[in-house]
């Protein structure tokens, strides 16, 4: 089974600069009416809360591929923004289905993540973990049962 969250990743540059220039007009709107904004401290926070949201969709928005096909198992995180130029946010794992021990799904309030368990060469269990907060539900359902599926059959040969 293969599948990705290609069809969200159009999305995000549009939230990116949407967000940012909501900031931008935002301090530049307190900025030249700062006289009028003294009485209220409230105004100072719209600038500093659209920013918080562009951080927290950067750091928990990237692009996610799964791979099931063959006798390998692949996993590929990508940032989304800027990931065609420049992977400086790749994080990528690909190993034979007979490593995988096991695997948690743990959704937070505003990210999932998928950790995998896997047998490390000297027989020691290592821990990848990927972002899956844009994966649907429909494709977090499948994701589950290909993991299920391997975990069952590398359970029936051990």
């Amino acid at each position: 089974m293969r599948f990705s969250n290609a069809s969200t990743k159009k999305w995000i540059p549009f939230l990116y600069f949407f967000l940012g220039l909501g900031s931008l007009v935002a301090i530049l709107f307190v900025m030249f009416f700062q006289d009028e904004f003294n009485q209220v401290k409230l105004w100072y926070l719209i600038p500093i809360f659209l920013v918080v949201i562009f951080v927290m969709i950067y750091t928990s928005a990237k692009y996610f591929e799964f791979d099931s096909d063959g006798n390998v198992l692949t996993f590929i995180n990508k940032g989304l923004f800027i990931s065609n130029f420049v992977n400086y946010r790749e994080q990528r794992a690909e190993f034979p289905k007979e490593k995988l021990k096991s695997y948690r799904i743990k959704n937070y309030i505003l990210f999932c993540l998928l950790y995998v368990y896997i047998k490390s060469r000297n027989n020691k269990i290592k821990r990848i973990q990927f972002n899956i907060s844009l994966l649907s539900r429909r494709k977090k359902r499948a994701l589950k049962q290909s993991l299920d599926k391997v975990l069952k059959h590398n359970n029936a040969i051990s």
